[in-house]
């Protein structure tokens, strides 16, 4: 149906309407905010948009009458978009006038304070926000800059309580628009935004940004961290918490409002600032803030719980370098990690750093611990767990970075003080990262089996059982009369308990059948 045969219908059908006089079938402002309202009228305006018989105000009111139309009965923007998809076919320029047209209501409406009365966004913002998306593909190119900004300015303004509104998301929105779009919301970027709120605006960044615009956000990130830290932001977290405080009918305690916005400041950053920063990680500016924070040792007269909160942060700034260190790190994580006066939790994720890395240079340094005997007298009847620990993350990192060629001088490099203790877990840990190696060290393991240190026997089985055959299962079972005893927390746990290296040998060569039936099904 072309447009005059549309506008013929549109004529006899309001000129038969009860009441309505008509002259000449004209249409004017009245008429395009009542059919807001009716059954027929968003048919009737779509109509209005299309037909040039109107002015270009007119059919610009139209479109807009279509994006406040406030009704469930009716899908407007999809309407909208069809009738702006059929006119571009026939008058591009039409389009892009009325799409014009548009523009400065829509801003003003995406602008407008809420009304305090929605607990969520505003509905008619939402439809504003989405028709504004929508149309900028129809607007002249000189006027989608104002939209694109319109659009991200409106989410960022509240990006935790919009970014998910509508039938179009922040993300969907900033994906589909590019990096330009992802720019805009390096601005949108601010110390007091909801954490939540700043690591979505940085994964959105981090995802379809350019590098350009990576660096920005980095640098702001970084900006703002340094800005948390400062008294003004705690100052300023203070009043929010007096007022809700108040507003509860509670009295504001000085004491405890400045402890609650210490506490606050320190779920800032951890839960929002340094979990952003991962997203662009891999920007030196941010890299380097990560480390000098995961550096950064509490005074010898400082207060636990400031210790505390300082410790956390630096863990979870290590957790944040995630993937984005490499070989020029590598000398400061080890030294994070093998400094003993550090929190084990900041030497943990300092290892996984080092294990990022896969360097071969950290080897030399991490033999000291592989090398503890995890005990704290000379004949180990007292059990140091911490040391232990240290020797099996050790242990495990020099297996991973080390490959094959580390196997032997890493069996000969284990402790063997009297009365040595070896866990379970441990020895599965050594076994588990042999196994991970390419190509499989099969023949350096087997020697294993004949060492005269029961743990290395063990190893040994637990390597097979992961990663033999059935043509290994003759040399394991010479074990199974090993009558060498186990030592360590967990061996009369395990199901059944294991007192021996020889009821090791025969659960591993079950396991070791097992896996193999697997397989051939």
């Amino acid at each position: 149906m072309g447009w005059t045969t549309k506008i013929i219908v549109l004529c006899w059908v309001v000129g038969v309407m009860p009441g309505v006089m008509l002259a000449g079938c004209q249409v004017d402002s009245d008429d395009v905010q009542q059919w807001k309202g009716t059954v027929k009228g968003p048919t009737r305006l779509v109509a209005v948009i299309g037909s040039d018989h109107y002015s270009p105000e007119l059919r610009t009111e139209a479109a807009l009458a279509i994006v406040e139309m406030d009704r469930n009965d009716v899908d407007a923007l999809a309407m909208l978009k069809g009738a702006l998809d059929d006119l571009r076919g026939e008058d591009a320029l039409a389009t892009e006038a009325i799409v014009s047209g548009m523009i400065p209501r829509l801003e003003a409406l995406l602008s407008e304070e809420p009304d305090e009365a929605h607990k969520g966004p505003d509905p008619t913002q939402v439809r504003a926000k989405d028709a504004a998306y929508m149309v900028i593909p129809y607007a002249p190119e000189d006027a989608r800059d104002a939209l694109i900004r319109s659009v991200l300015g409106w989410y960022s303004a509240d990006f935790e309580g919009r970014s998910l509104a509508g039938d179009y998301s922040a993300e969907q929105v900033t994906r589909a628009l590019g990096p330009e779009a992802a720019g805009l919301l390096v601005d949108a970027l601010h110390e007091k935004m909801p954490p939540q709120a700043m690591i979505k605006i940085a994964e959105i960044i981090g995802e379809d940004g350019d590098e350009q615009t990576k660096k920005r956000a980095g640098e702001r990130l970084v900006a703002i961290e340094k800005q948390m830290e400062k008294s003004a932001f705690v100052k300023w977290l203070a009043g929010q918490i007096r007022e809700s405080i108040q507003a509860s009918g509670e009295k504001a305690d000085d004491n405890r409002v400045n402890a609650l916005a210490l506490y606050n400041r320190e779920n800032y950053i951890t839960q929002g600032a340094l979990p952003a920063m991962w997203h662009v990680g891999d920007q030196e500016i941010v890299a380097t803030r990560l480390l000098s924070i995961a550096d950064t040792k509490p005074g010898g007269s400082d207060g636990k719980a400031w210790v505390e909160r300082l410790n956390a942060r630096r863990a979870i700034a290590l957790k944040a370098l995630d993937g984005h260190v490499n070989r020029k790190h590598l000398n400061r994580l080890l030294s994070i990690a093998l400094d003993p006066s550090n929190p084990i939790e900041v030497r943990d994720y300092a290892f996984d750093r080092v294990g990022d890395i896969r360097s071969r240079q950290a080897i030399p340094r991490l033999w000291a611990l592989v090398e503890r005997p995890g005990c704290t007298t000379a004949s180990c009847s007292a059990p140091d767990k911490l040391s232990k620990r240290l020797r099996w993350r050790a242990g495990e990192l020099v297996l991973s970075l080390g490959g094959p060629a580390t196997i032997e001088p890493f069996s000969q490099r284990l402790p063997a003080a009297a009365g040595i203790q070896y866990e379970p877990e441990e020895l599965e840990g050594y076994a588990t990262r042999m196994s991970q190696m390419t190509p499989p060290p099969t023949s350096t393991v087997m020697t294993l089996l004949d060492s005269q240190q029961w743990w290395n026997r063990v190893v040994a089985l637990r390597y097979l059982e992961r990663r033999g055959g059935e043509a290994d299962i003759p040399t394991m079972k010479r074990l199974m009369s090993d009558a060498g005893e186990v030592s360590g927390e967990g061996w009369s746990e395990l199901n059944p308990p294991v007192k021996t290296v020889g009821q090791v040998a025969d659960a591993a060569i079950k396991a070791l059948r097992t896996r193999e039936q697997g397989d051939k099904k």
